[in-house]
């Protein structure tokens, strides 16, 4: 049987056109933005009080994983909720280091299934704490060198449990 060649079909972008067909217009009116900006702000000051109530109900979703290992599997659902929320919300209120760490945890988590083991659970600790410090130090944006390294240090916590 012949190879062939692959063929690459880009699908129009008709989104302008619908746009004129529905009305809108792309001006857009400079106190909406302005208003957009100011709930934006204001928003930032809510979701450090909701990461914290985050990082709380993360510190006790763990907890209760290591008290209770027969029931591991469902305080790890808990968990891994929790991180999804973290990670989702960083970026968009100016901690993408949140967004980072929360990312690594919850693909952490996604690797080696809801039932971790002793060591991995220590794994999850380490990231929890590193959410902890974000937080606590409010390390806004990457969080510079220093976030840079504690991400890379968390990556290297997870190959070491992972035995890589």
């Amino acid at each position: 049987m012949a190879e062939k060649e692959v063929q690459y079909i880009t699908p129009p972008n008709d989104v302008r056109k619908k746009q004129k067909l529905a009305g809108v217009t792309m001006n857009l009116d400079p106190t909406w933005v302005d208003a957009a900006e100011r709930t934006i702000a204001a928003a930032k000051f809510d979701y450090i009080e909701a990461a914290q109530e985050d990082m709380l109900r993360l510190a006790q979703a763990y907890e209760k994983a290591i008290k209770d290992p027969a029931n591991r599997v469902a305080h790890m659902q808990e968990l891994y909720a929790v991180v999804q929320s973290i990670k989702g919300q960083g970026t968009s209120f100016g901690y993408p280091l949140m967004t980072a760490v929360g990312t690594q945890l919850a693909r952490f988590i996604e690797d080696c299934g809801e039932n971790l083991t002793d060591a991995q659970m220590e794994a999850v600790k380490v990231h929890q704490e590193a959410l902890r410090l974000v937080m606590q130090q409010k390390m806004e944006g990457d969080g510079g060198p220093i976030g840079q390294k504690l991400v890379g240090g968390l990556a290297l916590v997870i190959k070491k449990i992972k035995g890589e």
